[in-house]
């Protein structure tokens, strides 16, 4: 493997953890194109195992087995113990487990490419499955130990995604899946590759390293804040890339159908709708589509205790942060994304703002929804991209935390205008 590797790091520049993935990513796209022909006509499930063992090797090594251990474990779980138990521990377990995981491999200044990176899906995969055994509503019984390792390293989803749930892993490997047209696939892949050559770009014209130099300070404000929208909304589409890729492999399986001849089941971004938000609820909706699914089904849902939809949201939030690692930036960008989407709210019921708005032309409101959700987006990834507290700061501060600040402002005047609507109605 490092015969290939190593040229392709050296000429690219890139980190070979970086190319290895891509690799395999590479490898999916062989295997789903293998997985149209009579080879895989029997024998699905087992040939699909080793298929992703392989794959889970060539990237990994003999990380991999962290993955299987994973595994193991929630079956042992489930095997020994009382449902209701065993789908919390096992949901306790996971997430540790990644968490620890992320301690011993990721506290880098730049973000490290290892087994944690699938074991971040895999972490969502498992503690769905404990959750929806113990509701037993999509899932009655506990998959044997052959079928969830299948269900782990199925190569259409384990590298990157896109997620998905035990019922399609299962009704896929009982009945098979429709097979859309291959240019659906190759036109999927061909997106992902567009956005992957688009980052690679964008990092030579709006590299991360300008951002702490003299001449980024130089600029004048509205310049300075251009630049971070630009780099922010830039950095996504190496996700974007990938996910694309990932999801075409599955495409070409016959795993992604959604019923009437569409295959968007595993859509993970709309990208349209992504491109074109105009409010952050837009992005939300539009962006990690999978995750957020399964978010509101087995966080958000199981926070209806706490009897506030503000502090689900904000549990759903820090779950998320942890999820993605433990580097502060992490917890910054989820922050802001709750703060935001507080204060967004509160603009659509705030009187004045929305007597304002009776005046704007809608073109001109659309360019204007449009740019406030690429600034304020942009800026809450600058904690994603740097994950260090001083960095972070740093950058906030040649902005003059301009963001926040709006945010505040914005926030006191919602609040201001809801005291006046109660005082009026008391009247």
């Amino acid at each position: 493997m490092e015969f290939l590797v190593a040229p392709i790091a050296d000429y690219l520049q890139a980190a070979p953890e970086g190319i290895r993935l891509v690799l395999g990513l590479v490898a999916c796209q062989l295997l789903s194109l293998l997985s149209r022909t009579p080879l895989f006509a029997s024998g699905r499930s087992s040939k699909y195992l080793l298929s992703g063992l392989l794959v889970g090797y060539m990237v990994y090594g003999v990380s991999c087995l962290y993955h299987a251990l994973s595994a193991l474990t929630c079956y042992i779980l489930f095997s020994l113990l009382p449902v209701g138990g065993a789908a919390t521990l096992n949901s306790i377990f996971q997430i540790c487990y990644l968490a620890v995981g992320y301690y011993f491999n990721n506290m880098t200044e730049d973000y490290a490419i290892n087994w944690t990176t699938s074991q971040s899906l895999l972490t969502l995969k498992l503690t769905g499955l404990g959750f929806d055994l113990w509701d037993g509503k999509d899932v009655k019984h506990l998959p044997s130990l052959k079928e969830l390792l299948g269900y782990t390293f199925f190569p259409g989803t384990y590298l990157v995604g896109p997620l998905d749930d035990y019922p399609r892993h299962k009704q896929y490997m009982e009945v098979g899946g429709e097979q859309p047209p291959l240019s659906l696939g190759i036109k999927r892949c061909c997106h992902g590759i567009g956005y992957l050559l688009c980052f690679l770009v964008s990092t030579s014209l709006f590299p991360t390293s300008y951002l702490f130099t003299p001449e980024f300070r130089a600029i004048s404000l509205p310049l300075r804040v251009g630049f971070i929208t630009v780099w922010g909304h830039c950095a996504l589409y190496k996700y974007l890339g990938v996910w694309c890729i990932a999801e075409s492999s599955c495409m070409h399986m016959g795993y992604t159908g959604s019923g009437e001849g569409k295959w968007e089941g595993l859509r993970n971004v709309a990208t349209t709708a992504f491109h074109s938000a105009i409010k952050l609820q837009d992005v939300i909706d539009s962006w990690n589509i999978n995750t957020s699914r399964w978010c509101g089904k087995h966080i958000y849902k199981r926070c209806k205790f706490l009897n506030s939809k503000s502090l689900s949201q904000l549990v759903t939030m820090l779950y998320l942060s942890l999820w993605h690692g433990l580097h502060l930036g992490y917890l910054t960008t989820f922050l802001q994304e709750f703060g935001y989407m507080l204060v967004e709210r509160g603009m659509y019921k705030n009187t004045a703002l929305q007597h304002i708005s009776t005046y704007i032309p809608r073109p001109v409101g659309v360019a204007i929804g449009w740019l406030y959700t690429k600034v304020f987006l942009s800026f809450a990834l600058v904690g994603f991209e740097l994950y260090h507290y001083d960095t972070i700061v740093y950058v906030y501060n040649q902005v003059y935390w301009v963001c926040p600040v709006l945010a505040a402002l914005v926030a006191i005047w919602n609040v201001a205008d809801a005291a006046g609507k109660r005082k009026s109605k008391e009247i």
